[in-house]
Order: C-alpha cells, then structure tokens, then sequence
C-alpha cells in the first residue's frame, strides 16, 4: 500500500473535528483555538504539496526551497499578528492541539502503509 495525502488529510481533519467536540463538550482548550490551529496545519500541508508539485515539474528545487522560505516567514508573520495584536486571541494550548493532529495523523498513515 502506498502513502497518500488524501488520506492523510482526511483523517486530520477528523481529528480536528474530534478535538474541537471534545473541548466544546469539555469546556477547554479553546474550540476556536483548535479549530484554527487544525486550520493553519491543513491548509499549509495542501498549499505545499500543491506548489511543490507543480514548481519541481517545472523549474526545480531552488524555486522550491525559495517558495517553502517564503511561506514560513509568512505563516511566522500571520502567527505573530494572531496572538501578539489579535483582537480576542486563539487559546494558545487549543491552537497547539489543532497544529498536533497533523502529526498524528502522519504517523497514522505511516503504521497503516507499513502494515502495523
């Protein structure tokens, strides 16, 4: 079997929804912490994978180390503006949750390809 985003996407936003109805349900962290944080990972994950693909077939990988720089210092800019002048704030431990379902996810998928 091999390894797909697909999948791995779709489990991690069903992670992601499992996290924010357990912090609705539990009162903490923050649902909208989770929900952005599970929000920032996905929507990263698939714009990279998106422009990876299409830069490495047309140019190269200095192009796509060039553009992966750039989106870190964008997604760098954008996290600071979120808790450091944001009006009404992320939860910071909720945001981090949402962030961590895409690891799990990806280990997830691994042990599913190797067969564990």
């Amino acid at each position: 079997m091999k390894p797909s985003l697909r999948r791995l996407q779709l489990r991690h936003w069903a992670l992601v929804a499992a996290a924010i109805g357990v912090a609705l349900l539990v009162g903490r962290p923050g649902a909208g912490g989770v929900a952005l944080g599970g929000v920032a990972i996905g929507l990263s994950v698939l714009l990279t994978a998106a422009g990876l693909r299409a830069v490495l077939l047309r140019s190269g990988p200095r192009l796509a180390i060039g553009l992966l720089s750039v989106k870190l210092l964008l997604l760098l800019g954008l996290g600071w503006l979120a808790f450091a002048k944001g009006v009404g704030r992320p939860d910071p431990i909720g945001f981090a949750l949402g962030v961590s379902c895409f690891p799990i996810s990806a280990v997830w998928e691994a042990l599913r390809v190797r067969g564990g």
